[in-house]
């Protein structure tokens, strides 16, 4: 298994899309204008934070599926199970964001002349859960198998098509908040169908297949993740919502849209980190050298990209977005920059702590974080308004990275004094 093979499919399959997604998104920003674009950037959020439904099981199954290599039989009950479980619980999810569409229009402050189409475009919203929730329990099973250049070829096609339907639908019918909620929804429907009908193989068959022992298996695991996944998508969009909130949706575009810049460059750590993680679980023999490769190319990375996108903030937005983004926007991104490169560094010390079975060190660190940070950006925003909640986005991300480092270097020094692991 190789790191730098597996890492670069892996990179491809996220910097394809991007390529596609980078312009999607500034036509978007242009069109929509920057209140129907701001609440489009806070649907990416809604669905982002659904994924709390999938109860850890995707990151379970990814485990599950690397510890029992070659086992159809156990493989298959895995992924049905897994599969059921997540259907039952993304209902749920789904039918408490339709009807909740209209609070959270009315919680994000958005505009009278705007109610009509973003209750409509969060109702409608609510059909891409349950297809989001899917593909990602069914692309696990290609990450779990290592089965990289595969998951990235389906995830260069599926992540071009989620960037490329809101702008089509837009360009299609009308220029409103619910037409390019149609488009993410239709992406994501997208998504699933390839999911199914390329990613599972030969368990297609058995998608419907469940059992009560593996689904306790894989939430023994999976729990402590669910800790982690309701309170990680709070730390990372809650400035979204919180802006839309105290300031108004109109406003929430120009701290979005240099996050969502941030949040694509991590695409790349991330990629690196989905290369470890089943490497460690399944003990890979050369798991301990690539990680710490993958850790020193991390930080080359992240430091080489900040440092360009410090110093050209700017002109990037500019060229991007257009001049209506070069205010605050632009010392926004500078701050957001230095906590890309502590947020990249922490992907490897978390990949290895999941890895080791201790899910429940990274939930306990996400429950430590939340209350420090919710307090840090509700003063910050009152304070430095967009910039205010960039520095304690920034601050969180540095505290988290602290945490995980040293809890990742206990757990090996444990397992050195208890194994003699070198």
């Amino acid at each position: 298994m190789s790191l730098i093979k597996n890492s670069s499919w892996n990179i491809a399959g996220f910097a394809i899309p991007v390529i596609i997604a980078v312009p999607a998104i500034g036509y978007l920003a242009r069109v929509l204008g920057a209140e129907k674009f701001g609440l489009f950037t806070l649907a990416y959020a809604v669905v982002g934070y659904a994924s709390i439904f999938d109860a850890g099981l995707s990151r379970a199954v990814i485990r599950a599926v690397a510890m029992n290599g070659g086992q159809d039989d156990k493989l298959g009950r895995i992924l049905g199970t897994s599969t059921v479980f997540v259907i039952a619980l993304s209902l749920i999810a789904a039918i408490l964001l339709y009807l909740g569409a209209e609070n959270i229009t009315h919680f994000l402050s958005v505009s009278d002349a705007l109610q009509s189409d973003a209750i409509d475009g969060f109702r409608l919203l609510s059909f891409a859960v349950t297809p989001l929730l899917l593909s990602t329990i069914w692309f696990s099973c290609l990450e779990g198998e290592s089965k990289f250049l595969k998951l990235n070829i389906l995830k260069v096609v599926t992540g071009t098509a989620i960037a490329a339907f809101p702008v089509l639908v837009v360009m299609l019918t009308s220029v409103s908040f619910e037409s390019a909620v149609l488009g993410l929804v239709l992406g994501r429907i997208f998504t699933a169908s390839v999911a199914y009908c390329f990613g599972l193989g030969r368990f297609r068959k058995k998608v419907m297949n469940f059992d009560r022992k593996t689904l306790g298996e894989l939430l023994r695991f999976g729990g402590w993740i669910t800790v982690s996944n309701v309170l990680s998508p709070v730390m990372v969009y809650f400035d979204r919502f919180f802006i839309s909130n105290v300031l108004g949706a109109q406003y929430v575009a120009f701290y979005t849209a240099p996050a969502e810049a941030v949040s694509r460059l991590l695409l790349v750590p991330m990629a690196v980190s989905k290369v470890i993680f089943p490497m460690l679980s399944a003990k890979h023999k050369h798991a301990n050298t690539h990680t710490a490769l993958a850790y020193k190319l991390l930080i080359v990375f992240s430091v080489s990209i900040a440092m360009v996108v410090f110093l050209l903030a700017d002109h990037i937005l500019l060229l991007w977005l257009g001049p209506a983004y070069l205010g605050e926007s632009v010392i926004v991104l500078r701050v957001l920059i230095i906590g890309f490169v502590f947020n990249s560094i922490a992907q490897i010390p978390f990949a290895k702590v999941q890895a080791s079975g201790h899910s429940k060190i990274t939930a306990l660190i996400h429950v430590a974080e939340i209350i420090p940070y919710v307090i840090l950006m509700i003063i910050f925003v009152k304070q430095w308004s967009l910039v205010g909640a960039a520095i304690a986005w920034t601050l969180r991300v540095t505290a988290d990275y602290v945490l995980l480092e040293f809890a990742s270097r206990k757990i090996d020094r444990i397992r050195q004094a208890n194994y003699g692991l070198r």
